[in-house]
């Protein structure tokens, strides 16, 4: 998650503070040694690295009184999702700004974002821990989804077509997981990224989603649009005004939120489908760089300090991101001749996007592999799946999804055919 705001580093010092950077098990220690070794990483210079065992409060807690035995803690910004409910619990401790551990806490689960936001809800049906094998003989409203409350990257996540579907589907998890069965929403999803202040939305605008769900079972993301193209201006205040709502009732204090909705096809109600007390993930915050002309860890930065910033500029250039193909079998190379290809997982940063004229061409600006070479590609059942993606921009006045079109075919992902024996 990080390596996707490594910039984050430079914009606090520049605001005459220094990085404590905390990290969790995901990162292996091995990696992390690279990476502090690594003079050209941003990691190197970091004054202190936090390595944690799990991402419980307790945990992060007790890191953090002795953090704070050597030197003040000035703000605290979390990236990454699995530290978003004690990350906020412990902005909140500290006196410092923060989403606030209320919110953080719903936006750790979805049973609790149904619970504070009915009105944005689908129908749902809660299966606890335990589940009695007949909660569910009484559901009637398919097409439905099946997901566990607390992951995340699509992880979990099934359409439901029938009884005999649900009772299957249900065998797959863990007797322990507690899972919603909501009724399936048609028409197309949407999130909503805002950076907030105190309370009030400073800045909020959409990007259009698109997902593998038309020809499998899972809702794995697959692209994104930013700003969202073909939605009109209905469309997008309706996703607006459900995104302040959203906010107001989780009480969000400040920080950026990522939320999640489908324009429903019996309507076009805004339907929440979850949403996130941080940065978004994929490529998004470069897409709204690309889009806006202005990388968004500034704004991160001064909100974790409690300062208010100005409204962004947006809507001056398309900027997407589309997740390519594969098929099955070990991932030998990615080769393009637009653009550099950048191996994050042997890199440890995201390559730079610089954001070009309103009006100059379109142009792939990006070829971005998050597997290793030699790994086993596969169905894409979570964002887990996914191998190679590229990030393109495009003046307003083209068509953005004919010129990604045109610029992911110049990229290609050689695949090594894994013996079926």
């Amino acid at each position: 998650m990080l390596c996707r705001h490594l910039n984050l580093i430079a914009e606090i010092r520049t605001r005459g503070y220094e990085p404590a950077v905390v990290l969790g098990p995901e990162t292996s220690s091995d990696e992390l040694t690279r990476r502090r070794a690594d003079p050209a990483h941003a990691l190197h210079d970091a004054i202190e690295i936090v390595h944690l065992p799990d991402y419980s409060f307790e945990t992060l807690l007790t890191a953090t009184t002795q953090l704070g035995q050597r030197v003040e803690i000035g703000a605290v910004l979390n990236c990454g999702e699995l530290f978003v409910d004690s990350a906020g619990a412990l902005a909140e401790a500290l006196g410092l700004p923060g989403p606030g551990g209320r919110a953080s806490r719903i936006a750790r689960n979805k049973l609790l974002q149904r619970l504070s936001a009915p009105g944005l809800a689908p129908r749902w049906l809660p299966l606890g821990p335990g589940r009695d094998p007949t909660a569910a003989d009484d559901w009637q409203h398919y097409p439905a989804v099946l997901k566990p409350v607390g992951r995340m990257s699509s992880s979990g996540v099934r359409a439901i077509n029938s009884p005999a579907d649900l009772s299957t589907a249900l065998q797959g998890y863990p007797a322990g997981e507690f899972l919603l069965l909501e009724q399936r929403v048609g028409g197309p999803e949407f999130s909503v990224e805002s950076l907030v202040h105190d309370g009030e939305v400073v800045w909020a605008d959409v990007t259009a989603k698109t997902t593998n769900e038309s020809t499998t079972s899972y809702f794995t993301e697959t692209g994104h649009v930013s700003p969202a193209a073909a939605l009109n201006d209905v469309g997008r205040e309706t996703l607006l005004d459900a995104n302040t709502a959203l906010l107001a009732a989780m009480s969000f204090g400040t920080g950026m939120s990522h939320a999640e909705f489908r324009l429903s096809d019996d309507g076009g109600r805004a339907v929440l489908m979850e949403v996130a007390a941080r940065p978004p993930g994929d490529a998004i915050t470069r897409l709204w760089q690309l889009s806006s002309g202005a990388a968004i860890e500034p704004d991160l930065v001064d909100l974790a300090l409690g300062r208010r910033i100005p409204p962004r500029r947006t809507r001056r250039r398309w900027a997407q991101q589309v997740y390519l193909d594969h098929r099955r079998g070990r991932l030998r190379d990615v080769l393009s001749d637009e653009a550099p290809v950048s191996w994050i997982t042997d890199d440890g940063r995201w390559p730079d996007l610089v954001p070009a004229g309103d009006d100059d061409p379109p142009r792939l600006c990006a070829v971005v592999v998050t597997r290793s070479r030699g790994e086993l590609l596969g169905e894409l059942t979570d964002s887990g799946g996914r191998s190679v993606s590229v990030v393109i921009d495009c003046p307003l006045a083209e068509d953005v999804a004919a010129a990604a079109a045109r610029l992911t075919k110049t990229v290609s992902v050689e695949v090594d055919e894994e013996d079926p024996a």
